[in-house]
């Protein structure tokens, strides 16, 4: 992700973007406001008739408190209050009061009259010690125009304040989504994917969460795939162990009750007993392996080997085993020797579990095969027999695939059990290293 693309990067910008703009409209504004105002004043007269208003009130104020010019207090409370800039009273054009210096004595000489503007609007004004003329200074450009920079200041704020806020919002909608899609998967719903957009922190958040989700489906399936095989295998059991059962407790009672005939007949009782007790025997050990399997963790893989190298080994003893049973061994391996990763307990126990399936349902009239295999990327072996034609004595489970397909699976690779009438075939296919 990069870091101009970040969140923090788009509040800055943002930031600045809505700063810079709400200053430019607020200088313009401002800028225009004071041009229309002084163009107002200029064209309507405004500051006369201002100045006039508030003499008019002053003289009412003077009249109200029947005030005298050396009332020097309340006159520059007055001043004060109106924000005026000045105000002076004259006397036969002598200066008599001015807010300027309110507490200060203004004497002239005899005679001697303190300059007087007659250009500057004045009015007469009647005090309780006489008339006195009354010029008023009033900036009201300057009252209009801070309530006006006042007003557009607060309304640039509250532009920019508008402008950050609306950008924020599609990074405040998209946290919401988030939201309602992760509260979905915690009510366990899982097929609903992440939205993923943008390319910030969040998108990076996003990304992860659908990751997480994948994975969590994956583990239910595979959770429920996994529920589905041992309910398979359970019932299977328990068909394929009562058969024997029944059998074993039929032979037994026999015995018990002495129902034989001869002490021939009796042997002959005596081994099918023992045939369907090592037949249980065989089951129970097949469900050890698979339940040992699936409780195993995940196996850290060995480094790359030969195919030859894996495989020399176990097949020297599975071959050897099978020689002493009666069995025919063909092996062809190939000319190729490939490299390829596994775990080396599970392939010798892999080898074990094929070579006790073939001691139990292959018939030694024909010969065992191992051939290698090549598909596409990846390559084993294929192990090959035909299966005894007393369909009593090869009932099976299939516990001992189940348990080869699960250590398959946990090498990241793969079996496959193919059945042509008695003919049988298992494949092992392990990937090849490139």
């Amino acid at each position: 992700m990069n870091k101009r693309d970040g969140i923090t990067a788009q509040f800055i910008r943002l930031l600045v973007f809505a700063g810079l703009g709400s200053l430019l409209l607020f200088a313009t504004s401002r800028l225009a406001f004071r041009f229309a105002l002084t163009a107002y004043v200029d064209q309507t007269n405004f500051i006369q008739r201002e100045t006039a208003r508030q003499l008019d009130e002053f003289q009412t104020f003077v009249t109200e408190e029947n005030l005298s010019s050396k009332d020097v207090r309340p006159i520059t409370d007055w001043v004060q209050k109106h924000n005026l800039t000045l105000l002076e009273l004259y006397r036969d054009h002598v200066l008599v009061y001015s807010s300027f210096a309110p507490g200060r004595e203004i004497k002239g000489e005899q005679d001697q009259r303190v300059p007087f503007y007659d250009w500057q609007p004045y009015a007469t004004i009647h005090f309780a010690d006489g008339d006195f003329e009354a010029l008023l200074y009033c900036n009201t450009i300057r009252t209009y125009e801070l309530l006006g920079t006042t007003v557009l200041l607060i309304f640039c704020l509250g532009l920019f304040l508008a402008v950050f806020l609306l950008g924020c919002r599609r990074i405040v909608r998209y946290i919401c989504l988030l939201s309602d899609e992760i509260q979905a998967m915690e009510g366990g719903d899982l097929d609903h994917s992440i939205t993923i957009q943008g390319s910030d922190e969040l998108t990076t958040l996003a990304s992860c969460l659908d990751s997480m989700r994948l994975t969590l489906r994956r583990q239910h399936q595979q959770e429920a795939e996994t529920s589905a095989k041992v309910k398979n295998l359970i019932t299977q059991m328990s068909h394929d162990l009562r058969t024997p059962l029944t059998t074993l407790l039929l032979y037994t009672e026999i015995v018990r009750c002495h129902k034989y005939q001869d002490e021939q007949q009796l042997q002959d009782y005596l081994a099918k007993i023992d045939r369907k007790a090592r037949q249980i025997k065989h089951l129970s050990d097949n469900l050890f392996e698979y339940a040992l399997v699936t409780r195993d963790s995940p196996v850290m893989l060995d480094q790359p080997a030969s195919l030859s190298q894996i495989f020399e080994g176990p097949l020297a003893e599975m071959v050897d085993q099978l020689q002493q049973h009666g069995f025919i061994c063909t092996l062809d391996l190939g000319s190729e020797d490939l490299s390829l990763t596994v775990y080396e307990p599970y392939i010798r126990r892999i080898l074990d579990n094929i070579t006790s399936n073939i001691l139990k349902y292959a018939d030694p009239a024909y010969p065992v095969s191992v051939t290698f295999v090549r598909e596409e990327d990846d390559a084993g072996l294929a192990f090959a027999n035909v299966t005894l034609s007393d369909t009593d004595s090869v009932e099976s489970t299939k516990v001992g695939l189940v348990s080869i397909q699960t250590m398959m699976e946990k090498m990241h690779a793969d079996s496959r059990a193919e059945s042509d009438g008695r003919r049988f075939c298992i494949t092992l296919l392990f990937p090849v290293n490139s």
